[in-house]
């Protein structure tokens, strides 16, 4: 159930600071700031057994969010790199604690990687055109 709550948690956050940030135009370090500084105040106080964790996992969801709108133009999409980045967040949770940069690396994987699948999806996409147009013939 907690890690439910940590992918929901990362979605909600990753959200918030692309739409602070992308549609209400108010810029990537504003967005993620606006919203790690929510979390770590609303977190802990409402949800004590497991609000610090939340509060540090919609932080690494806040940084995944100040992604460029060219690299995911859709909220959509968002929503998606948010959900990759609480899924690396639990996977990763035991590994490299207390080292430096490990909230902003997840959020840097969970950007690529969906840069990447979306890129192979288009790759894949022109092939299947070009292996139907061959066809054709």
């Amino acid at each position: 159930m907690e890690n439910i709550i940590i992918l929901f948690v990362a979605v909600l956050a990753g959200i918030a600071s692309y739409t602070i940030s992308i549609t209400m135009n108010k810029g990537a370090v504003f967005g993620s700031a606006v919203v790690t500084l929510i979390s770590g105040i609303v977190f802990p106080h409402f949800v004590p057994t497991i609000g610090a964790k939340l509060a540090v996992v919609a932080t690494c969801a806040s940084y995944a969010g100040m992604v460029a709108v060219k690299n995911v133009p859709k909220l959509w999409e968002m929503a998606i790199v948010s959900f990759i980045a609480g899924g690396l967040f639990i996977l990763s949770a035991t590994t490299y604690v207390g080292v430096g940069g490990k909230l902003g690396t997840i959020a840097a994987i969970a950007c690529f990687t969906w840069i990447g699948c979306k890129k192979v999806y288009e790759v894949s996409k022109v092939s299947n055109n070009q292996k139907t147009v061959k066809t054709n013939y």
